[in-house]
């Protein structure tokens, strides 16, 4: 299964992740969010897939990271947030950032998680 898909799959499956969002599952966005009336949402994308390991000048394993911004009107990501680093844990992905960014009305957590990848 390709990491986005493994990602949305276990995003959606997340009841508990699912709870604190606007619209439970139709919440989370791939890459682009829509002018979304209610929030909080998340958006997910791959930001980076690099070379790790080589081995007989073929590549073995790359580093991929994925990148999840929780967007919400109020700042309350704390719960998403708490889920959101079960679900990705559970995935296998350990966090690299995490950074706040105020755009507009809206409050954003982004937070960036690596994992090595077989190839």
């Amino acid at each position: 299964m390709s990491i986005i898909k493994n990602v949305f799959a276990a995003l959606t499956e997340d009841s508990v992740l699912c709870s604190h969002l606007c619209d439970g599952v139709k919440s989370i966005f791939h890459q682009v969010s829509p002018k979304a009336a209610r929030y909080p949402i998340i958006v997910y994308s791959v930001i980076s897939d690099v070379p790790a390991l080589f081995a007989d000048n073929r590549e073995i394993q790359s580093r991929v990271t994925v990148r999840i911004h929780i967007i919400t009107k109020d700042g309350n990501y704390t719960p998403i947030y708490k889920a959101l680093q079960s679900v990705m844990a559970n995935l296998g992905y350990v966090r690299l950032q995490t950074t706040e960014l105020y755009e507009n009305d809206l409050k954003i957590k982004i937070v960036d998680y690596k994992i090595g990848v077989d190839s």
